[in-house]
C-alpha cells in the first residue's frame, strides 16, 4: 500500500529558465520556496503532451488561474516526471503563462509524495498518478487523487483532479 504524504517533501528541481539575451540558463526551484509561507494549489499529471493533460488537464488550471487565485490561493503549480526541457517545450506549446512547472524528471518529489506508479504497460515507465491538492505552508490540507492509484492500471481516471471539482471545493469552502 502507498503511504500518501501529509506534508510537502523537500525537493530542489534542477531548471532551464528562459533568458531572451543568451538563449537559456540552469537555475533550481525548490519546493521549501514554493510552498512556506503560502497557500499553493499543486496538480499533477502522467506526462506532457500526453492527450488528457494536454487538451484538459494543463489547460483548465491555466484557464481557470486568476479565478482560483480569488479565493486566496497564491500560486498554481503543475508537477510531472518530466524533465524541465520537456515542461518546458509543453508549456511554450500550449502558451502557458500562468501556472508554473514542476519538472520532476527523476519522480523523487512524485515517489515521496506517494503517488509514483509504474505505466511500463503502456510505454510510460515511472509516472505520476493524477491528484491535485491545496498545500498550505507545506502541509498538505485537501487532495483530490484519482481513484485505483496503482502499477499499470487499466484506466486513467480524470474525474476528481480537474479544475471543476477544485473549483466547486474552494468555492464551499470560501462560503461555508
Amino acid at each position: 500500500m502507498t503511504r500518501i504524504a501529509r506534508t510537502v517533501p523537500n525537493v530542489t528541481f534542477p531548471v532551464r529558465i528562459d533568458d531572451d539575451d543568451s538563449g537559456f540558463t540552469w537555475g533550481s526551484i525548490d519546493t521549501e520556496t514554493v510552498f512556506a509561507g503560502r497557500r499553493v494549489l499543486v496538480f499533477s499529471l502522467p506526462g506532457a503532451f500526453t492527450p488528457t493533460c494536454t487538451m484538459n488537464q494543463l489547460p483548465g488550471f491555466e484557464a481557470y488561474y486568476d479565478q482560483i487565485r480569488e479565493y486566496g490561493i497564491d500560486d498554481i503549480y503543475c508537477a510531472s516526471v518530466n524533465d524541465t526541457f520537456v515542461m518546458n517545450a509543453w508549456f511554450r506549446e500550449l502558451n502557458v503563462e500562468k501556472v508554473k512547472a514542476i519538472p520532476d524528471g527523476t519522480g523523487s518529489f512524485t515517489r515521496q509524495m506517494g503517488f509514483l506508479v509504474d505505466k511500463s504497460a503502456i510505454g510510460f515507465g515511472l509516472r505520476s498518478w493524477r491528484y491535485s491538492a491545496i498545500v498550505e505552508n507545506g502541509m498538505i490540507k485537501h487532495l483530490f487523487a484519482e481513484p485505483g492509484l496503482c502499477d499499470n492500471a487499466e484506466t486513467d481516471p480524470f474525474t476528481v483532479s480537474d479544475v471543476y471539482t477544485m473549483l466547486d471545493f474552494i468555492n464551499r469552502e470560501e462560503t461555508s
